[in-house]
Parts: structure tokens; sequence; C-alpha cells
């Protein structure tokens, strides 16, 4: 099996990286983040290939991976994307509260004039695709099917509530005890991500001179209610108390953390995939699941489970 490697995150000089000598120009090709800060060697084994392409000669390639090396980086690069913004842990803020001023036209195409927001937006539409993907790897490893199988079943189940509850009942079926309370808090996680996704890409977008680089937003059905009181002139309707303009910031957060989640479902189908590697991987499943529980947010996710189910 060949695994694709293509590094976007900057290289930064003096920090630890697990990287591969380029077949090509010989030089470095920085791969991934060594979080060890080089006091472990490499963790990565098996009998696949890497797929890497050098950023300086253009060259791509196949490598083994067993020719990983552990380095500290003597040069620095930037990332392959636009500088982020500053995360904010701030929800999306009522817009009579925060800019009580502000005058707001709204309409198609409004948010390409916050170019920066529309940027986000589309991250956090567009990414929401990859984690079903790792979804269904998830089911499939849950099943025991393979993945097209599984890919047809789970297209099919278009409702959020539907897909999670096939889920669900297939851990029910094959997990223990602890396995399945961390699926379960993944499911929360998964639904907390998925509304915030949903709410931007089911939503009417707006824009106020007031408000130089974020963007207000309404729900669909405001602005659609909005629009026949209007109609039928009246007058009752405040579309304001209904707008909320969502910052840059918090924007940039709803999209890493779903970045975050894609990557956590694939911790998690590693985790239960190694079920079948015999005592090697119990045992590192065993060093593995306190890890998982404690990561971000679905450490928070897994408390939550706890105290339904001690209700129920």
């Amino acid at each position: 099996m060949v695994y694709r490697l293509y590094r976007r995150d900057p290289v930064v000089k003096g920090q630890w990286y697990l990287a591969l000598e380029c077949k090509g120009c010989h030089e470095l090709i920085y791969v991934l983040d060594d979080t060890s800060k080089g006091t472990r060697p490499v963790r990565i084994a098996g009998d696949g290939d890497l797929s890497v392409p050098c950023k300086r000669c253009m060259r791509d390639d196949l490598y083994s991976p067993g020719d990983l090396k552990i380095v500290q980086a003597e040069e620095s690069f930037p990332s392959t994307y636009p500088e982020r913004e500053a995360v904010s842990n701030s929800p999306r803020k009522p817009l009579i509260k925060a800019y009580a001023n502000a005058k707001v036209t709204m309409g198609v195409g409004y948010i390409e004039d916050r170019p920066k927001a529309a940027a986000l937006v589309g991250r956090i539409i567009t990414s929401w695709a990859d984690v079903e993907v790792q979804v269904t790897r998830l089911l499939a490893e849950l099943m025991g099917a393979n993945i097209p199988q599984v890919a047809a079943v789970f297209g099919s189940l278009r409702n959020s509530r539907t897909q999670s509850d096939a889920l669900s009942a297939a851990a029910e079926v094959v997990l223990n005890g602890n396995d399945l309370l961390l699926l379960q808090a993944y499911i929360v996680r998964k639904a907390s991500l998925e509304k915030e996704r949903n709410d931007l890409a089911h939503g009417c977008f707006g824009v106020s001179v007031s408000i130089p680089d974020h963007i207000v937003w309404v729900s669909q059905s405001d602005f659609l209610a909005f629009n026949a009181a209007h109609k039928a002139n009246q007058n009752r309707f405040d579309l304001r108390e209904k707008q909320f303009v969502y910052e840059l910031g918090t924007l940039e957060r709803i999209a890493k953390e779903i970045a975050e989640f894609y990557d956590q479902l694939g911790f998690l189908t590693g985790y239960l995939s190694a079920r079948h590697n015999g005592p090697a991987g119990e045992a590192f499943r065993a060093t593995r699941y306190n890890e998982l529980c404690d990561q971000r947010h679905i450490k928070d996710a897994f408390k939550t489970v706890r105290t339904k189910n001690k209700k129920t």
C-alpha cells in the first residue's frame, strides 16, 4: 500500500522533524513533526511505501518507512497556505449587541467582499466531505467490510442522525465497554462540529461597511421569514435580532477544529484496527487508549457521555 505524505505546515529552524533524503537533489524533505523532539526513535513501521514530493527539485518519488530519520531543522520554510488568523474561542456574536450601529446589506455574492471570511467559510464547508470519508473508514473497520461496500451504504444515509445511528449500532455489536464509550464520545464531538458547519453551509451572508473584516450571518429560515413579512408589509419582524457576526478568529477556530477532528478519526480507526494484530496490537491499544481519551475536545465529549450514561 502507498501512503501519501505532503507537508503543508511551515518548517521552523531548530525544531525537530521526521525527514527523508530526496532521491533527486539529495536535500532533506521535512515530512512530519517529531513530537518527541529527538528523544525517541522513529515509530513508523510497515510494509507500505511513502509517496512524498520534494518542493525543492519537484521530484515526486516512493520511499520506505525505514528511510525516515529524525533531524533538527537547520533552515526554515513557509507554509503552503496563507497565514492563519488568530483563533478566537468566542462563538458568533449577536449583531445588535456586538455591533449595535451596523447597517447590513444581505444578498448573494456579498461574502466575496470579505475575502478572508469567504476563504474560511470555504475551508469549513469543504472539509466536511473529508470528515465523512474518515467516518466511512471507521464504519468499515467496525463492520469488517470493504470500504467501497460501506461507502455505498453510508453514502445513502444522507441524514446525519442516521449516519451516527449506523456507527453506534455497529459499535455496540463489536466493541467492548471502554471502546464503545470512546466511540460514543467521538459521535458527540462530531454532532457538535457538524452543527457549526451546517449553520454556515445553509445560512445567508451579508456585509456592513462598519464591520470591515468580518461577515454577517443569518439562518436561511429567519431570512425567509423576514422576506415574507416584508412582502406582506408586516414590520414586526426585526431581522437585526436574528443576525450574527462571525469574526475571523471564530471562523478560524471552527476550521481548525474540523481539521483536528479529521485527524482524531484516523487515530481512532488505527486504534481499533490494532484489535486484529494479536498481543502486539493489544499492547499498543493499552497505551493508546488513554491518549485518545485525553485528546482536545474528545476529553470533554467523553465526560458528557459518561454523565448521560449515569443518568440512564
